[in-house]
């Protein structure tokens, strides 16, 4: 039983186990590593490591709501999940095209270097990326303050992590995380690059997304685009 098995935890163990959960559900998304601006180094999240300790003792916990916990151990990933698939939430285009955006570039650079599991990616060379995807033109105007907007949401859901300065600079980097292949999905990728080819020939309806969430402001998996009509 779950009151039995937490009763064993220590004061101390206990206190982090609140801690840890309430974090889960803020943020839906915890990594193994993150980069501590302190030190310039990734180091490994000590809730992460709670987490492995007492994974079985969290997935009773959060199974009360109907939340899942899962772990992909190969990425360095937690993250919750509602069961009954509600309570979405809408974000704007911007939003959209900066997620596609990230794990486009995540992909890429993966490829290349398949042992890291964090990708830097700065200011200037989003900008550029969301140029040459045709994704910043006359009819994707990004203004600075919904491409910071833009990113804060990735912040939050833990898909990035700031490296150097703070987004309201005119210059920053930040690291693009593991947790992205869930925030957005590879399928998706190409169902949502086919979107934005269409919208921009004119063809199909505007693009949304929503990000899936249950109880806590949290985040479940993947980003959904509506498929452009098909004529008939």
């Amino acid at each position: 039983m779950f009151d039995e098995e937490f009763e064993k935890l220590s004061g101390g163990e206990q206190a982090q186990f609140r801690h840890v959960a309430g974090d889960l559900l803020y943020h839906c998304y915890l990594v193994r590593k993150d980069y501590d601006k302190a030190s310039k180094m990734s180091i490994i999240s000590p809730n992460y490591l709670f987490v492995e300790r007492h994974y079985d003792l969290l997935v009773a916990y959060f199974a009360f709501a109907g939340i899942t916990l899962t772990k992909d151990d190969e990425l360095g990933v937690v993250y919750l999940s509602n069961d009954e698939d509600a309570n979405r939430q809408k974000v704007d285009t911007t939003t959209t095209l900066v997620a596609f955006v990230l794990r486009y570039y995540y992909e890429e650079k993966m490829k290349e270097n398949p042992a890291v599991s964090e990708v830097i990616l700065d200011s200037g060379t989003l900008k550029g990326l969301l140029k040459d995807l045709g994704l910043s033109d006359n009819n994707h105007r990004l203004t600075t303050a919904a491409l910071s907007s833009a990113l804060r949401t990735m912040l939050l859901y833990r898909s990035i992590s700031l490296y150097k300065g703070s987004l309201t600079d005119s210059s920053y980097s930040f690291l693009i995380l593991p947790s992205i292949r869930y925030l957005i999905s590879s399928a998706k990728i190409q169902s949502l690059y086919a979107a934005i080819r269409n919208q921009s020939e004119g063809q199909g309806e505007p693009l949304q997304m929503e990000l899936f969430q249950s109880e806590g402001e949290q985040l479940k998996d993947n980003l959904v685009a509506n498929e452009p009509k098909k004529e008939n």
